[in-house]
This record gives structure tokens, sequence and C-alpha cells, in this order.
């Protein structure tokens, strides 16, 4: 390994460190406190905390996710290959460890004790989902695994053929409609903190992609014309922007034109949907969000 690989997997980890720990900061100051379930191996920790406190006040959170972790780690491990279980053992472990240290050093309720009883649970949830989307979003761009859930999910994409984008929502939603679900006592059903569990999980998802993504609101333009250079200009005019040339030709008229292919800003979108009219009134032209962007953009 030369010196360049070794700089890079390190600052690698070093966002997946900073990701991971902004999660625990929202799950110790924020989630458990209030006791919120947003999904994932620490909602589950929320909902049976209650069971496992039982066992004695040196079972804690921290030690519930050192188990859980380490379970699913291994059975990631023989499932998912020696690739994975060396992926996410840091993830897995180091989670854990910065919770434990918390436990030692802080009160959980350090922020929230001011907070007034009305908005009590708003500051928790809006705090919760920031911290935590913006901990996944480092952990997720730069290619690294928060441990947990992530290795079961990966499992269930790849032994029940679901995506895995799917197979993360699934888990959060039902980790989430269970917590309202309370055998203690009597039995109950809790739709406010399911509510918040719902808010919490699609806001979380909203800032990870946000992060991970680099999501902004880009747009990419495909025009099919018989004008290409006018508009390649009319394009460059407006926004400075590359574009690309593709052959094309109607499937019924069996007529000959190019597409005109743009990735732009949203705004920028607007413009030139708008400024076509006046260069090919007969153009056709479709814009399409775009998420993702790889290689270079200005």
């Amino acid at each position: 390994m030369n010196k360049e690989y070794i700089k890079k997997r390190l600052i690698q980890y070093i966002y997946i460190a900073v990701g991971v720990i902004l999660l625990d900061i929202g799950f110790y100051f924020f989630i458990s406190p209030a006791r919120l379930v947003l999904g994932g191996m620490m909602g589950v920790s929320v909902i049976l905390e209650p069971f496992y406190s039982k066992l004695g006040s040196w079972f804690t959170d921290s030690i519930f996710l050192f188990i859980a972790n380490g379970v699913v780690l291994i059975i990631g491990g023989i499932l998912l290959g020696k690739d994975f279980f060396l992926k996410t053992i840091f993830s897995s472990v180091f989670s854990p460890l910065i919770i434990l240290l918390f436990e030692q050093t802080c009160d959980p309720n350090f922020f929230l004790k001011e907070v007034s009883e009305s908005g009590y649970y708003i500051i928790a949830l809006v705090c919760s989902s920031i911290l935590s989307g913006l901990g996944l979003g480092l952990a997720l761009k730069h290619n690294g695994s928060t441990g947990g859930l992530d290795v079961v999910q990966k499992i269930m994409s790849k032994y029940l053929h679901i995506p895995y984008s799917k197979t993360m929502y699934l888990t959060d939603w039902v980790i989430v409609f269970i917590s309202g679900f309370s055998f203690i006592g009597r039995f109950s059903y809790n739709i406010e903190m399911v509510i918040y569990g719902v808010l919490g999980v699609l806001a979380i998802s909203q800032i990870t992609d946000a992060i991970a993504l680099n999501a902004r609101n880009r747009r990419t333009a495909y025009i099919i014309t018989e004008k290409p250079e006018e508009i390649k200009n009319l394009i460059y005019e407006l926004t400075d922007r590359g574009v690309t040339f593709v052959d094309a030709s109607g499937g019924y008229t069996g007529a000959h034109k190019t597409m005109v292919i743009c990735t732009m800003e949203k705004n920028e979108a607007y413009k030139i949907t708008e400024a076509l009219k006046g260069i090919d009134p007969h153009a056709f032209c479709y814009v399409s969000a775009t998420k993702e962007i790889v290689g270079e953009y200005l």
C-alpha cells in the first residue's frame, strides 16, 4: 500500500467516524431521553429498553448495542463475506463505544432539560433528525456503514432480492410502527410517538440523500430537435453548461433528429424551456430531476 492509498483510507475513516459521532450525539442527547423511535438498531434499543433495563443498571443502551451489533456483524460476515465484515466492524464497535463514553461522562438531559414541556418532543425530533441525517449522510457518502441494521438490510437485499434502498425504508418503517405498541400494564398503541417517528424517518432520509448524494435542485433536459447547434448556443449563452449530442430517429416517422442533453440547476432549466420556444417551436423537450452526478459538473 502506497502513502496516497493510506491517506485516502485515513480520510475516509475520519469522515465515517465523524458521521458515527453525530449519529450517537443525536441518539444519546435527544432520541433516548425523549424515547423517540426513528428506525435502525437505535430504535430497537429504545423499544427494548424497558425490558433489558430490568437486568440491572449496568445493562445500558451501549451494552445492548455492543451485543446487537456484534450478533448481526457475525451473521453478516457469514452471509455477506469477509470484505463486508472488515468494512463494517469499525462502525459496529465505534458507535456503541462512543455512547458508552457519553454514559460515563455526560448527562443525557444536558440539552433538553431547559426545554419547555410543550416544545420538548419537537426540539428532540428536529435535533435528532438533523444530527442523524448528517451522520448517516457522511458515512454513506464516504462508502461507510453505521453497522447495526445496515447489515440486516444488506442481507435482506441479497437473499430476498429486494433493492437495498427499499430494505432501508422497510426496516425503519416496521420498527417505527412497532414502537407504538405497549404491553406494559395494559395493551395500548401510542399513535403520537409513531407520528413523530414517521416524521423523523422522512426528515432523516431527505438529509441523508442531500449529504450522501450531494443532492441539489438539478435537472437534466433532453431536447429532440432539428436545430441542435442553435440550441447548443442558446444553452451556452444562458447557462454556460456543456451539452451532449445523441443521434435520434422517430419510431413511427423514421425522421432523423438530434437529442441535446444538458444537466443544469433547477432555475436554469426554466430559462432553457422558455427560451427554447423561440429557437425551435417544434422541438420535443422533457426535463427530469437529477439526484446524483458523478464526474465534472460546474
